[in-house]
């Protein structure tokens, strides 16, 4: 399975709207940092927590979070049987069947990625309008295996749906452009991809999802520095904190990688780890991971060092991180041994 199949109540005043709003966007910044236990004490406080989908929605984005996919999973159920007609909850349903799929035996895995399709599906339905289900739908199609439902020429086909409505002014033209890029970097034509998004960035220059799914289809060409300053870009023009603090991110990210713009990148990072302190996820883990990195790279053992203790130090971090980590104390040991 690839990893890649991995988001208003209306009130009678505009005083309670307007308080009701403030609130959702305060426990949205709990959700944003990773504080996913805040953010569930918060919704569960809210006085129309049992009958408003809003709050029921991030709590599952919380559990969902906090790795409790099973749990999620029988909330989500409940919550479906409420608010039928909900596409963000059958988004958000079939993003958890997909993270089940992730952490089954290979047997169970294809059950949970078909029923995460077939939710995926209800969503799209529900909004044939909204874009983004309809890329999500995409994406599964052309990286899932065949064996739960992926499916190649049904991909094309969104895509070709896409191109066809944005020309007739009935769906969004940036929408049909990262569509297709998505099937042109399938083919391996990222060249030809990165030709589609230049073009529809003149029209468009300061949309940031083209901004990122360029920067993307850099990485996969290998072209990490090209996407630096799309990343800056990008951090400039995003609305949402979470969205925001992921680019920087990226940010030092590729600056750990090439060595380029230290600077740069430890501003970056240093923001990065800043917005998720007493984070529950992973973000903070891999910002010092990073940011240690770097300072390594750059002979700064102390710094390096005194990064790289709490990430030692966790009980149960994820595959990757742990290899990561494990190869930076590494590499810190032998530079220690020769600076001595």
């Amino acid at each position: 399975m690839k990893a890649a199949w991995f988001a208003v109540a209306t009130f009678c005043s505009q005083l309670a709207f307007a308080q009701a709003t403030a609130e959702k966007t305060s426990i949205e910044l709990l959700l944003a940092k990773e504080q996913y236990s805040k953010t569930i004490d918060a919704v569960q406080q809210q006085s129309d927590y049992a009958s408003n989908a809003d709050w029921q929605e991030l709590h599952i984005q919380a559990l969902m979070g906090l790795q409790k996919n099973d749990e999620a999973d029988e909330f989500m159920v409940k919550a479906l049987q409420q608010f039928p007609q909900r596409a963000e909850l059958y988004h958000l349903a079939a993003m958890n069947k997909f993270a089940l799929a992730q952490q089954v035996s290979i047997f169970s895995a294809p059950g949970y990625a078909k029923e995460g399709l077939a939710q995926l599906k209800q969503a799209v339905q529900l909004t044939p309008e909204q874009g983004r289900f309809q890329l999500t739908l995409l994406g599964f199609y052309l990286q899932a295996p065949g064996i739960v439902g992926g499916d190649e020429k049904l991909a094309r086909q969104i895509a070709a749906d896409l191109q066809q409505a944005a020309a007739a002014q009935k769906a969004d033209p940036v929408d049909a452009a990262i569509a297709q890029s998505m099937v042109l970097q399938t083919d391996e034509k990222t060249a030809s991809a990165l030709q589609l998004i230049d073009a529809q960035l003149q029209q468009t220059p300061a949309n940031v999802r083209l901004l990122v799914q360029k920067a993307n289809l850099l990485r996969s060409d290998k072209q990490d520095a090209a996407a630096l300053p799309l990343y800056q870009q990008a951090v400039k023009l995003a609305e949402k904190p979470a969205a925001q603090h992921q680019y920087l991110y990226q940010i030092g990210r590729i600056v750990a990688l090439t060595g380029q713009d230290t600077q740069v990148g430890k501003a970056a990072l240093q923001q990065v780890i800043a917005f998720y302190q007493q984070s529950e996820g992973q973000s903070l883990h891999w910002a010092r991971l990073k940011l240690a990195q770097i300072h390594l790279a750059e002979q700064d053992i102390s710094s390096a060092q005194q990064l790289l203790q709490p990430l030692l130090a966790l009980e149960s971090p994820s595959e990757k991180l742990a290899a990561e980590v494990s190869a930076l104390h590494k590499q810190l040991k032998k530079t220690k041994q020769k600076t001595s």
